[in-house]
């Protein structure tokens, strides 16, 4: 065990203390910030004081979009500027199709896609102008209240005159390029959550100002996974929204699926759920070939899902819109141009995969090879089943069945990955229409240890980290910084050295170890002096879940003549009671 408190003074780049209020598009209700962090640019700028950025920064939108955005003839205080805002622009909604940068969607899916994501979310335009929020719940109900009247509203009018200074401090930060990120914690009433606000600023594909976008998200249940992930506990004044536990209240671990990586996970599942299928019975049930048709009518006939210009094809096809024609949305008007680069502005690679399980779209911001989830613009129009190793295909239909039949709406799971400063997850987000029609699945990849380690400076917890497990990315330095463990065996995986594997006798033996829920009883063949093959007879992991281990681990031991393999991420028990087993038969 480790005492991590002397580790976390994390120094942040800028941080200042400030005494006002700072909650974008909040209904008028002062909410005390404790700090804002901003994260550095490459040759940052001399930051303006708050007093300058607010002679700076025009928060009542008298000015104008540098774009062109702007509307005018139309009071930006209506209740009813986004039906007249559309109006005037003659804003596409519906199943109008929106040709994306590396995309198509309708505009039914884009609302859905939006609310389908994790956070809340708000664009306001460079001349300040509040455009768009993802509604999803109504406002007493929000991390951050927010209203349909509001929308198109300057920012000044949905903030109190207490907030103005910092709101036009952090707008000023993104519009001059001192900073492209700044990220604050808010205190909260609810002791279990740890409320986030982060703002990013949105340019062009020229890096010109556009807007900033604000996501606000509660990251308490981001922290119990990777406490979980990492066998790690800690204790915390419950002062800044965080609470005194350890990692072993936190949630299950669940199961989802890459195009690299087949994980062990474990869904959460609704109060009346039917059965969970195992991962055959979700492979013959789901059509990952995507040979039939959306539900909802989205399925593009007569261009060929392989085609490398899929999106030109199809866009064509259907008559997509594109660039500046304006689309409605359900709780904002924004151009096509500034949908794709709101998109990718998210703090997360996003991919929207339809109910046909056809690969639609991908917040394009990077190369595929530096992106965390590798993605080509080429594969966009493919069935699933063409843009993922044939090995994964077990595990991906069932996260999707899992979604489509309601058993849960969020599949989570920690990915393995070589840089040691990253701890990667993806989760995997059911998409649903207002009806609560399945639509397709929302896959968020991101790196979340730079969120762990704003926490741990945030709450300076006393943490602990047992090192006796297996970790999928868990991180530890004695320096300033979060680095990871490069340990990849425990107790149990290092018993694999006792065993004498070049003198073996042929023959059949059988072993068991405890896994995660009771015994596993393997057997070994020996031939020639080698392990043959190793079996699974017995066990009582969960269906579904403990797949992966429990087909890969006796193979990966086949192949290399010993038990020191790697274990399969987020499925160390299993992984690990199997390779114990092993050892246990080979001693006898």
């Amino acid at each position: 065990m480790k005492n991590w408190k002397n580790l976390l003074t994390i120094p942040l780049v800028l941080s200042l203390a400030l005494s006002s209020t700072m909650v974008f598009a909040q209904d008028n209700s002062e909410v005390e910030s404790e700090s804002v962090n901003t994260e550095e640019v490459a040759d940052t700028s001399t930051a303006l004081s708050p007093e300058e950025a607010f002679e700076f920064e025009d928060l009542t939108s008298q000015g104008s979009a540098a774009k062109g955005t702007t509307i005018a003839d139309i009071d930006m205080t209506s209740e009813d500027w986004v039906d007249q805002a559309a109006a005037a622009t003659e804003a596409v909604e519906g199943d109008t199709y929106v040709r994306l940068d590396s995309g198509l969607l309708t505009v039914n899916q884009l609302n859905a896609f939006l609310k389908a994501n994790p956070f809340e979310l708000t664009y306001a335009d460079d001349n300040n102008q509040f455009l768009y929020y993802n509604y999803k719940l109504e406002a007493e109900d929000m991390l951050g209240s927010r209203r349909p009247d509001q929308a198109g509203n300057p920012l000044a009018d949905v903030h109190p005159e207490s907030a103005l200074v910092n709101v036009s401090w952090v707008v000023n930060q993104l519009r001059e390029g001192h900073t492209d990120h700044v990220r604050m914690a808010v205190p909260n009433s609810d002791p279990n959550k740890f409320v986030v606000h982060d703002y990013y600023g949105i340019y062009d594909d020229e890096g010109n100002y556009m807007g900033v976008n604000e996501v606000i998200w509660d990251i308490q249940p981001v922290i119990d996974f990777w406490m979980q992930q990492n066998n790690a506990s800690y204790e915390v004044d419950a002062t800044s929204g965080a609470t005194e536990e350890t990692g072993d209240t936190t949630e299950e671990t669940e199961e989802e699926i890459s195009e690299e990586v087949d994980e062990e996970t474990e869904a959460e599942t609704t109060e009346d759920a039917a059965p969970i299928l195992s991962p055959e019975e979700a492979l013959e049930f789901e059509d990952v070939n995507a040979e039939g048709e959306s539900a909802h009518g989205t399925t593009i006939a007569d261009v060929d899902m392989a085609a490398e210009d899929w999106v030109d094809q199809a866009a064509k096809a259907v008559d997509a819109v594109e660039g500046d024609t304006y689309v409605k949305l359900d709780n904002g008007v924004l151009t096509v141009d500034q949908i794709n680069e709101f998109l990718k502005a998210q703090p997360v690679e996003l991919t929207y995969a339809d109910d046909n399980n056809q690969f639609l779209f991908y917040n394009y911001k990077l190369e595929p090879e530096e992106m965390l989830g590798s993605r080509r613009l080429d594969q966009v129009g493919s069935a699933l089943a063409d843009v993922h190793p044939e090995s994964a295909l077990q595990n991906l239909s069932w996260v999707i069945n899992q979604l489509r039949e309601g058993h849960t709406d969020h599949v989570r799971m920690g990915v393995p990955n070589s840089d040691p400063e990253k701890f990667v997850v993806h989760d995997y987000y059911a998409i649903h229409d207002e009806d609560g029609n399945y639509m397709g699945i929302n896959e968020v990849i991101w790196d979340i240890q730079p969120v762990v380690d704003f926490w741990l400076q945030q709450t300076g917890a006393d943490l602990d980290i047992d090192e006796t497990d297996v970790t999928s990315g868990a991180t530890e330095d004695d320096s300033e910084t979060v680095e990871e463990e490069t340990s990849e065996t425990d107790e149990s995986t290092e018993e694999a050295a006792s065993v004498d594997f070049s003198n073996l006798e042929d023959g059949t033996y059988t072993g068991s170890a405890q896994g995660h829920n009771g015994a596993v009883e393997v057997e070994v063949i020996v031939e020639g002096g080698v392990i043959t093959a190793v079996n699974v007879l017995e066990h009582s992991e969960t269906a579904g879940i403990s797949d992966p281990a429990i087909s890969d681990v006796p193979a990966a031991i086949v192949e290399n003549n010993s038990t020191e393999v790697e274990v399969t991420s987020g499925a160390s028990l299993t992984s690990q009671a199997i390779m114990e087993a092993v050892n246990n038969a080979l001693s006898q």
